[in-house]
């Protein structure tokens, strides 16, 4: 019981905080616009429910008793034609400019809170589950328009609770009685709260599926799975996952339903039959029995009710939805407010002279299997190393550690003898240039792809001279639009479609594009044929001349062209050396080696 009392109390703080939140943000974005709004919503709240269904009903039914004279009738009929034009103009000003507007800004704003977020959070948190419920849980306040929600829900409020007073004291003039009649309808917010609580958990309990139905309807229209889904069974395990979602989504919908209806059919009983009915039949009994209520109060106070109750009604179902779009503010806000695990130091670091791995271990998590264990070694500058081994030997966590993508399990990592920890994490990164194994290219101009930058006048020579040197500018050059072509055909359909080996000395390429001390190539010539393979490695060696350069690959054509060779085996370090050494040692490089150079002889006879 203590747990669900602090559970509702915190709710309750979750709407004040929140809801402040976004105003605190909205007047970052567009003071002018937000105070437009508000006074938009409050201005035709008390016009159409004190001015219209009160003040004007009253005048005329007033006039008709001939408690009035027409010149005053006159006199506040052109006040309340003149104060509908007003009204009007703000609300046209407010939805068709301002608001509009205002909304492009404050979702822009709230989207690059969540993008500089996900950029700060470790690599970990994209394996992780319930990291992408809670950034899709974040989302939801741009994706379902909660920020436009609670900003409108806010204002509309603060202008229904000033009606809702001015209405409540004209009914106490006429007689407090009637406030028994409009007491009824606030238990409504507490019915509407509970049941907006019940959909919540619903939301929250199909999070997962949405999200799995979600990577299906992607994954079939991306270009990079169509093979697989065409000339597969794939598509009919994706279609039971897909029905499998659905069909946990309407468990979840029959679980959490008959409630979400019981609370709404109590919550419209004392919204509607209790105000309406008990009012109007009290002020019956006030005109008709005991005779001391004129007709025109009697008219004034039917509309006065019916429009508290509106109000009340119209009060709980936005606090309820308030409450509900706050809570999704709170996922931002606790998606924003993670603290990544990967600490930024303050240091920033000179000129590469040594980098050290001094008894590294590493694993994933605190319960699984260590990936790397008690690794150690030295690269000195301008050294070229190749780390080789089977697949799942550890290589490409070891370049994740080296670029501290993963912190260290145990031992450290130490760049010219300082802890990397020490390091700004930014421009020790900066540091380095990569070539990853899964590489991807962005629905952007080549250009944009090899710089990873906006392209300007000065840098558009050093993508084409990058190209250049990847060996992939006769194929680029020979494009319509040069490197000002757009890769894939995401967003048009004249976009170039790249062969594996072109996209990936397109990647290959960005190495060329920049300035780096130690350059990170982990198996960057895993969609070349041999002849290319060597070719890229020329080209690599030639651009790279003086720089410390670490390859990774189960390939062994980079490690005859190497300093110092690291043999890497179920996740220790086995043996270390340059080519002629390990091949002389004759254990498991040598066995690699003369293996794969067999192969590769077989291949060129076959060719032959």
């Amino acid at each position: 019981m203590k747990k669900e009392k602090t559970k509702k109390i915190r709710q309750k703080a979750y709407v004040l905080k929140n809801t402040a939140f976004m105003l605190g943000c909205a007047f970052k974005c567009a003071p002018l616009s937000l105070l437009i709004i508000y006074f938009s919503y409050i201005s035709e709240n008390i016009y159409y429910s004190v001015v219209v269904n009160v003040m004007f009903l009253e005048t005329a039914l007033s006039l008709i008793e001939g408690n009035g004279t027409f010149g005053e009738f006159a006199l506040r009929m052109c006040l309340i034609v003149l104060g509908k034009l007003l009204i009007d103009l703000i609300a046209y000003i407010d939805v068709y400019t301002v608001r509009i507007k205002f909304e492009i800004k404050c979702e822009s704003y709230i989207n690059s809170l969540i993008f500089k977020k996900a950029q700060e959070v470790e690599l970990g948190c994209y394996e992780d589950p319930d990291f992408f419920d809670k950034y899709n849980r974040a989302t939801w306040v741009v994706d379902k328009g909660g920020f436009k929600r609670i900003i409108e829900g806010s204002a509309w409020t603060i202008g229904s609770v000033i009606s809702f007073i001015f209405l409540v004291s004209y009914l106490i003039s006429i007689d407090p009685f009637l406030l028994i009649f409009i007491v009824c309808p606030v238990v409504v917010i507490a019915f509407r709260v509970f049941k907006n609580n019940v959909e919540l958990e619903k939301d929250k309990a199909m999070t997962p599926y949405e999200r799995q139905k979600d990577y299906i309807r992607r994954t079939i229209l991306l270009k990079d799975f169509a093979k697989e889904i065409k000339t597969t069974n794939i598509f009919a395990v994706m279609d039971k996952r897909f029905r499998y979602a659905i069909n946990k989504n309407i468990e979840m919908i029959k679980k959490y339903g008959w409630r979400i209806a019981l609370l709404e059919v109590i919550s419209d009983y004392f919204a509607e039959i209790i105000p309406v009915s008990g009012g109007f039949i009290y002020g019956c009994y006030r005109l008709m029995v005991s005779g001391d209520l004129p007709i025109s109060e009697f008219s004034v106070l039917l509309s006065a009710i019916t429009t508290c109750r509106n109000k009340l009604n119209h009060l709980a179902h936005y606090f309820a939805m308030q409450q509900k779009h706050c809570l999704w503010v709170q996922n931002l806000r606790e998606f924003l407010q993670y603290e990544p695990k990967i600490k930024s130091g303050g240091l920033i670091p000179e000129e590469f002279r040594e980098l050290e791995f001094r008894n590294v271990s590493f694993r994933y998590k605190e319960d699984s299997d260590y990936i790397l264990k008690n690794i150690s070694f030295r690269i000195k500058k301008g050294e070229t190393v190749a780390v080789v081994g089977h697949n799942g030997a550890g290589k490409t966590t070891l370049s994740k550690l080296l670029m501290r993508l993963y912190d260290v399990t145990e031992g450290e990592i130490l760049y010219n003898g300082i802890n990397i920890k020490e390091y700004d994490v930014i421009k020790y990164r900066e540091k380095f240039a990569s070539v990853f194994q899964d590489y991807k290219v962005f629905a952007m101009t080549v250009a944009e792809n090899v710089l990873t930058e906006e392209i300007n006048e000065e840098n558009s020579v050093v993508a084409v001279n990058a190209l250049k040197m990847a060996g992939v500018y006769d194929k680029i050059g020979a494009l319509k639009n040069k490197e000002n072509s757009l890769l894939t055909k995401e967003f048009d359909n004249e976009g170039v479609l790249l062969s594996g080996g072109e996209t990936q000395k397109v990647t290959i390429s960005r190495l060329f594009a920049r300035d780096f001390d130690i350059a990170v190539l982990d198996e960057p010539s895993s969609a070349l044929d041999p002849v290319a393979e060597s070719k890229m490695y020329d080209a690599l060696l030639e651009g790279t001349k003086g720089k410390t350069v670490i390859y990774i690959s189960h390939r062994l054509s980079s490690a005859t062209r190497s300093d110092n060779i690291l043999v890497f085996s179920k996740g220790r370090l086995t043996e270390q050396g340059d080519h002629e050494q390990l091949m002389a040692n004759g254990k498991e490089y040598c066995d690699m080696f003369t293996l794969q150079a067999s192969g590769y002889r077989e291949e060129g006879e076959y060719e032959d």
